[in-house]
């Protein structure tokens, strides 16, 4: 496995931050994870794949959310989203465990901080871009891609903000934020490759040379 930290990925949607993501690990030869997390934790738990995607996209504002939390609670007494959240937390811990990865969205962020060396990146692009790429992808209309995106964007935000003590779009909890809005993802996927691995080297020299 090689010498890396683990490699977390925030986006905004339609950036391609998934693509992106995939590429990287490519490069660097790394696993990959982002929906993974979603069907390791379902097989784990036995609840439904569709429960973990509907807690993150479902989510609009910060009080909505923590009353439908409230509202909807498992059979073990604790708000259902809740125990989700703590499931999927658990499976990023296990799998971080086996070494090095490259992990998209599910705040991995935020539940690898303090347990494991993490470099987090943050993946942004113009509106119109990202309008321009959600229409192609997904055959809507600009306008109806502009809706989604901002649909989309804002529940991420608030799971984001939810979960953690961080706000999602605080570049302050990042250690890069790429914009791609002109860069394809090979292009997204090398000049993030190239900044890890200058990283990693760098980090390495200073600890041997503390070290010795």
């Amino acid at each position: 496995m090689k010498d890396f930290p683990m490699i977390t990925i925030s986006r905004q949607y339609g950036t391609g931050g998934h693509d992106i993501g995939e590429k990287l690990a490519e490069l660097l030869e790394l696993p990959f994870y982002d929906k993974d997390i979603i069907s390791i934790a379902s097989q784990d738990s036995r609840i439904a794949e569709q429960a973990f995607e509907n807690a993150e996209q479902t989510a609009t504002t910060s009080l909505g959310y923590l009353l439908s939390n409230r509202s909807n609670r498992s059979v073990y007494g604790m708000p259902l989203n809740d125990q989700l959240f703590m499931i999927q937390s658990g499976v990023i811990r296990s799998v971080a465990d086996r070494g090095p990865a490259v992990f998209v969205g599910r705040c991995a962020d935020y539940v690898l901080d303090g347990y494991k060396e993490c470099i987090n990146i943050f993946i942004q692009a113009s509106l119109p871009a990202r309008i321009e790429n959600v229409t192609k992808r997904d055959k809507l209309s600009p306008k109806e891609a502009e809706s989604r995106i901002k649909r989309l964007d804002k529940a991420r935000a608030t799971y984001y903000n939810y979960y953690t003590d961080r706000k999602w779009s605080d570049m302050e909890n990042y250690d890069i934020a790429l914009s791609v809005s002109h860069l394809t993802t090979q292009e997204a996927a090398e000049l993030l490759a190239t900044f890890i691995r200058q990283v990693v080297e760098k980090t390495g020299a200073m600890n041997s040379s503390e070290e010795g």
